[in-house]
């Protein structure tokens, strides 16, 4: 009898462990599973669409994910997504759909990658990859390869074509068109005009007017302090220019 309760009571102690162990292995798997799962997420084709598409938080629901909605995309208090949107995009704290053709706007924050129209927050916009329209916030601004009008206290963006407003700086890689701060600017290449207390460029083919205005390669500059590299004369004050 000692014998076989012995044998039973270590029969049960195995399964109870064997139990423990499957319990505490599922959740590791479920981990590594949903990252899988966001990874893999593509849009709708376009000719699935919806009129109207509430979102509460990511993934809830998870429809707003994929959905291409052509009319309003709303998030109570946020709405995200790789779909697109044909229309407005608004959000009491985050809109953050992939694609936007029309207005994305939020009281706080506004994200995506590929944008056509007018993307305005109080704190943040943020595009990846390309922007064509209107961008503007009190705070920040950044975009991809932008075209049109950024303006914040500070703007930050790929190649840029239009203009560019900040309260405090703009920051681009080559820039064709107007750019002006209150601080400071600066760009790679410089088509167009640049003015601020403190203009610095790599190379311009436009005009620099500001306190110090410096440029390695080029360009026509008027301010307190002007210097390019390349110029006969690399520092002069008040005119400097070399073509």
């Amino acid at each position: 009898m000692m014998k076989k309760w012995f044998l039973t009571m270590c029969a049960m102690t195995g399964a109870a462990l064997l139990s423990v162990g499957a319990e505490t292995a599922a959740p590791v798997a479920t981990e590594t599973a949903v990252p899988a799962a966001k990874a893999e997420l593509t849009p709708r084709p376009v000719d699935q669409w919806t009129p109207f598409q509430l979102g509460f938080l990511p993934y809830f629901p998870s429809a707003q994910m994929t959905s291409n909605v052509y009319g309003i995309k709303s998030g109570w208090p946020m709405v995200c997504g790789v779909g697109r949107v044909y229309g407005l995009e608004a959000s009491w704290l985050y809109s953050g759909t992939a694609e936007i053709h029309g207005i994305q706007a939020s009281w706080v924050s506004c994200d995506n990658r590929q944008f056509d129209g007018i993307q305005s927050a109080f704190a943040v916009c943020v595009n990846e990859e390309s922007f064509n329209g209107l961008q503007a916030t009190l705070a920040f601004c950044m975009a991809g390869d932008f075209n049109g009008l950024q303006a914040s206290a500070l703007n930050i963006s790929g190649n840029a074509t239009g203009f560019q407003a900040a309260a405090i700086s703009n920051v681009t890689g080559d820039i064709t068109g107007f750019q002006a701060s209150v601080v400071a600017n600066v760009s790679k290449k410089l088509t167009g005009f640049q003015t601020a207390l403190v203009n610095t460029v790599e190379e311009s083919c436009g005009w620099q007017f500001g306190l110090i205005n410096v440029s390695k390669k080029g360009g026509f500059q008027t301010g307190l302090i002007n210097y390019i590299e390349d110029a006969p004369i690399p520092f002069f004050p008040i005119l400097n220019f070399s073509f």
